[in-house]
């Protein structure tokens, strides 16, 4: 948090002389004292504006002499005198002090003290640009990341998976879910508020291979409809990063549906339909995409490295608007969402009390480290265009193997081209604190 540890500076010319003071949450305060010049210039403004409003028996609007404005409207041109000097005042100030504000729209609050023709007393303030530190990449140790494994194995599943989406599906009546069955679930983490959705509307073939043990445990043998609760826990034989990443969590499964699949053979005509000629160049193309995402995996984990170092090494002070304005979007966001909607109706004034902050929190998180991405960027001259933008999938393997979320707001594109600018700036930032980290030993 901010506070004054040396003397405020004071300025001063014709007009004003003037304490600059900053405090918590990015506020800058003049305390003002306005000299004689600009007060009186002030209630000559004062007195246009309110005459502007008003008629006088005998003149047309507007019109009137001030001394007859002054004289029979005090009330309000007192009222439009204090604003006409704090007005008058903030942009003297400015031109001595240039501290600029947070946004254009920025509101510059004033408490009068004191004013008469000799003299007015005040205090200005606003929001600015927050202060941020320096950013130095090596006090980052990065941690190597184990990059999956891209086998024959895996080739061979990843094309059974393709033969999975064209499968022939039929609904399994009259019995609970088994072995080789496919079901259609949502599973949410119910220890955190709000509930955060883990998968939502995903199909899992029921068997060891295919599902953590945990979900096998609650899913097999239960019927459609069902909902059961159980706590998440890494297989024995996880990797000691997959451990450390899927902790142990309290979650809800519900059963949408069970299936069994007939997968259609691999025959020449089923491979010209996904885009190739030959099961060579099938699985030539497939190891050449997995390859692609085993390399997507281990940078996503790099950076999340570099934005939890980011983050919990750099603190600063933030403007609250900023937050309010981000927690704002973002509520609304997720009232737009119908099921989200009937999830705030069910909760109790208390849960949504905490639901709220929990959204406050993130949006502080997400503002904060916008403004230190932004400052790694434009320290390290990092260039940001359209060309960096990843190329959709352009084949139909590609789509079946990686598809992508779209982000596409018809009705509002300028918040499209915010959200990939968003994007690329985070990764840039990232992606440069990860380069020039420091390697952990």
């Amino acid at each position: 948090m901010e506070s004054e540890t040396t003397e405020p500076q004071i300025l001063s010319n014709e007009e004003v002389r003037f304490s600059i003071h900053y405090k918590p949450a990015c506020i800058v305060q003049y305390e003002v004292e306005a000299l004689a010049p600009l007060v009186k210039e002030a209630r000559r403004t004062a007195v246009k504006r309110v005459s502007k409003e008003v008629t006088l028996p005998g003149f047309r609007k507007g019109r009137a002499p001030d001394e007859m404005v002054a004289k029979n409207f005090s009330s309000a041109v007192d009222k439009e005198w204090e604003q006409a000097i704090s007005e008058h005042a903030f942009r003297s100030c400015s031109k001595l002090a240039h501290i600029a504000l947070l946004q254009q729209d920025t509101k510059i609050t004033y408490k009068m003290k004191s004013h008469s023709e000799n003299g007015a007393l005040l205090t200005l303030s606003f929001e600015t640009e927050p202060k941020l530190p320096d950013i130095d990449p090596k006090q980052l140790k990065i941690k190597s990341v184990k990059r999956p494994v891209v086998n024959d194995d895996k080739v061979d599943e990843t094309i059974r998976q393709i033969q999975l989406f064209f499968a022939q599906w039929k609904s399994v009546e009259g019995r609970p879910a088994a072995v080789g069955d496919f079901t259609l679930l949502d599973v949410d983490i119910i220890e955190e508020t709000p509930v955060t959705p883990l998968f939502s509307h995903t199909r899992f073939e029921v068997g060891e291979k295919t599902m953590a043990k945990w979900m096998l445990d609650l899913v097999i043998g239960k019927n459609v409809g069902d909902v059961v609760e159980g706590i998440s826990i890494p297989d024995d034989d996880a990797s000691e990063e997959d451990k450390e990443t899927l902790k142990e969590k309290k979650v809800r499964i519900t059963i949408k549906a069970i299936d069994e699949a007939t997968l259609p053979p691999l025959t020449d005509d089923f491979i010209k339909q996904i885009g190739v000629k030959t099961t060579e160049e099938l699985r030539t193309n497939i190891t050449d995409l997995l390859n692609k995402q085993a390399d997507a995996h281990v940078q996503e984990a790099l950076r999340k490295q570099a934005s939890e170092f980011i983050l919990n090494t750099y603190t600063f002070d933030l403007p609250a608007t900023l937050i309010e304005k981000e927690t704002r979007f973002r509520i609304q966001q997720l009232m737009a969402d119908n099921d989200f909607q009937g999830y705030w109706e069910s909760l109790s004034s208390e849960e949504r009390k905490n639901t709220f902050q929990t959204i406050h929190q993130q949006s502080e998180k997400a503002v904060r480290m916008y403004y230190l991405c932004r400052k790694i960027v434009t320290d390290a001259h990092i260039k940001i265009s359209a060309q960096d933008i990843p190329p959709p999938a352009s084949t139909p393997l590609e789509f079946l193997i990686n598809p992508q979320k779209l982000f596409h707001h018809a009705k509002n594109p300028e918040m499209e081209h915010a959200e990939a600018f968003s994007r690329l700036l985070l990764e840039k930032a990232e992606d440069f604190v990860i380069t020039n980290a420091s390697q952990d030993a």
